[in-house]
Parts: C-alpha cells; sequence; structure tokens
C-alpha cells in the first residue's frame, strides 16, 4: 500500500527577486549561541552563500531568519568553521565553474550582527585561487596545534584531496598565509569525513569519476606529511557519491555506507585493521529506477521506533512521477517521503526540529526550485 509523503516544510526558499536559484547541499553548525542547530547551503545558480537561523522548534516549520554572508559563483558547497579562534563560526564556501576557489565568508562577532549582510566580509584563499574545481571541504584540525585546518577535494583535470594548513589564530585573516598541501590524486571528490577510534584518526572519502574512484581511507599521523597513502577499501571502479559512517553492528567500529549511481546502497563493516580492504556485506535492495531517482546521498538514523538503523536515501534525476526522497532498512523494502516534486535532492542531515522525539530529514532540492527543506517525520 503506497505511504502518504511526509509533511514538507520550507526552511529557505527560491526568491526570482534575488535571483536564488540552485540550493546545493546543507551543512550544519551552532552560530549564534542558542544550542539551535543552524544551517548554510550555497546557492548554485543564485551566486549567494546563505545561512539560515533556527527560530526553535515552535517556528520551525516556517521559513527561517535567513541571511546571505557572501555572493560568489559556482559554489558547490559552503560549511561552517572558527578559523580566527574568536568564538563565532565563520563560512568556508568551495567553488568550481571558472570561479575555482575558496572563500571564507568571516562572521561578525556579534549575535546581533549576524543577520545584516554588510556585517559579513567575503575573501579568497589565494592558494586555491582560479586552481581547482573545489567540491567540498571539511575543516578538521589536522596537525593538532589547536586551530582548525580545512581538508578540500575537487574535480575534474588535475583534481586533488588536498588540506589547507592554518597559521594560527594571530595570523588566520591574513588568507595569503594559509598554504595548500595536496594528499591525493583525484577524479571527483563527494564526500569527506574523519573517522576517530582508540586513539587514531583517518580521513575517509568517496570519489566518483575515473581511475580513483572509490571509497578511501587515508590514515592521520602526529607529524608532517600528516596523511598517508590512500587505501581502497571499498567501490572500486563505481560512481560513489555521498557516504556516511555508522554503527551497524555490535562491535562498537564505525561502518561505511555510501550511495552508488544508479541505484546502489553499498554498505561495508571495517575489519581489525581499518587499512585494508573492509568487508562487503549484504547491500539494500537497489532503487526502483521506476518509482525513485537515481542514488545521491545516504544517512543512517533511526527513523522509526523498531531500533533498527534506517538508510535515508536522497536521490537526483526524479522527473515527472519519480519520488527524490526515502528511507528502509536492509530487512525492509523502501518507503517514499517525498511525494513527486523535486528533481534534484543532494545531502541530509538528521535532527528532531520539531522537538516531538524523532528525527526529522533536512536537505535541499537544486532543479524545481523548492530550496531548503525539511520532511517532518510522521512515526
Amino acid at each position: 500500500m503506497a505511504q502518504d509523503p511526509w509533511p514538507r516544510h520550507t526552511i529557505d526558499p527560491v526568491d526570482a527577486e534575488t535571483a536564488r536559484a540552485g540550493a546545493d547541499g546543507v551543512r550544519i553548525g551552532y552560530l549564534n549561541g542558542d544550542l539551535l542547530p543552524d544551517i548554510v547551503t550555497g546557492w548554485e545558480e543564485g551566486n549567494a552563500i546563505r545561512v539560515c537561523i533556527n527560530p526553535g522548534p515552535e517556528k520551525s516549520k516556517a521559513p527561517w531568519p535567513a541571511v546571505t554572508v557572501g555572493r560568489v559563483k559556482n559554489a558547490e558547497d559552503a560549511v561552517f568553521a572558527d578559523l580566527d579562534g574568536d568564538g563565532w563560526l565563520d563560512v568556508i564556501s568551495s567553488c568550481e565553474g571558472k570561479t575555482r576557489s575558496h572563500f571564507v565568508h568571516w562572521a561578525p562577532a556579534s549575535a546581533k550582527g549576524l543577520l545584516t549582510e554588510s556585517n559579513w566580509k567575503t575573501e579568497v584563499i589565494p592558494a586555491t585561487e582560479k586552481r581547482e574545481a573545489w567540491m567540498f571541504t571539511l575543516p578538521c584540525d589536522v596537525d593538532g596545534d589547536g586551530d582548525v585546518d580545512l581538508i578540500t577535494g575537487s574535480k575534474n583535470q588535475g583534481a586533488s584531496v588536498s588540506w589547507l594548513s592554518n597559521p594560527g589564530r594571530e595570523s588566520a585573516r591574513d588568507l595569503t598565509s594559509w598554504k595548500l598541501h595536496r594528499i591525493a590524486d583525484a577524479g571527483w571528490i563527494m564526500s569527506l569525513r574523519i573517522l576517530e577510534q582508540e586513539g587514531e584518526r583517518f580521513l575517509v572519502y568517496s570519489d566518483r569519476k575515473g581511475a580513483h574512484s572509490g571509497i578511501f581511507i587515508s590514515p592521520i599521523a602526529g607529524k608532517a606529511p600528516f596523511f598517508g597513502e590512500p587505501v581502497l577499501i571499498g567501490g572500486g571502479g563505481e560512481e560513489v557519491m555521498f557516504l556516511d559512517l555508522a554503527l551497524l553492528d555490535d562491535d562498537g567500529k564505525l561502518d561505511v555506507v555510501a550511495s552508488i549511481r544508479p541505484d546502489k546502497t553499498h554498505v561495508i563493516y571495517q575489519p581489525d585493521d581499518p587499512l585494508t580492504l573492509w568487508e562487503d556485506s549484504a547491500d539494500l535492495e537497489p532503487l526502483d529506477l521506476e518509482t525513485y531517482g537515481t542514488a545521491k546521498a545516504v544517512k543512517v538514523g533511526l527513523i522509526d521506533d523498531d531500533q533498527i538503523p534506517d538508510f535515508v536515501i536522497t536521490c537526483e534525476n526524479a522527473k515527472g512521477k519519480l519520488k527524490g526522497v526515502l528511507f528502509g532498512t536492509v530487512f525492509s523494502e523502501f518507503e517514499a517521503v517525498s511525494d513527486a516534486e523535486g528533481v534534484k535532492y543532494d545531502r541530509i542531515e538528521l535532527l528532531d526540529l520539531d522537538d516531538d522525539g524523532d528525527l526529522d530529514i533536512i536537505t535541499c532540492e537544486e532543479k524545481a526550485g523548492l530550496g531548503v527543506v525539511w520532511f517532518e517525520n510522521p512515526q
């Protein structure tokens, strides 16, 4: 029997007057000190980086207060990080196309000024300028000096996984002092995640295209060059999209789940030695491409009350009658979350936005004009 779609609420809508279009990704941060999760999104076709301030559970179903923190072209990703250590989260955008640069959007040092566009200052990071088609960035203290560095990945010609070293709090705003270090060659980086366990850290990432396609892990050491040689752990030769890290069994080790285009949700379990090929499991049932679009992103969480990990999936190419947001388990069939409205959904965050005790789904839709949205869990 067909399931009713979940109620969909708009966090930040498309706006024709300001040419706001093409919402591309959602990232979470705690910006204004109220302990509520806020959202940052790059609007690729609208040349804008937008921050949405969480208004609290009672007002979460209406559009959120929002501000354009910078205007840059070809934004593919935006993420929060306090780069200068002043206690306020800045925003870093990653741009592809002809822009091919990273930008820092410096936050004002006052909660009262956060929603005023002119209080934010945008500057390019020279080491990245016009260098690569940057796709995704992960804040991380790579070298252990207490300052936030940036791990980043790009696509197409000359693509890499690289990291930007923070020169220290006193010099962080002098962006000419940030240095770029190449970790590995790449084809098209989709995800970057840090896996921490038993005092060790690893970079886990997905590469979508070319000779380097697959899921890789690289150990992070305590001294230069900090990153070890990446090791393929799964998905070799496949078009791996976004991935997630999750506890999927009772061994206490984080496992990997990844969306693989066009229709796979790939699960691999961490072995005793994470730098060896990980154990393939039985994947979820392939997506029915007559019902859903093609696999784009996956996130693991407890969506219902059966205590079995659920896999929330978003799709692109959900054209016509096809649906773009769904969930299921390794034991159950998929259930649609969205209706047929929406074509190209993206990254997922799972949070209880209405404070009713269950996880809701936050994502964005790039092509059909839905903007930044969340789906209210009816469980």
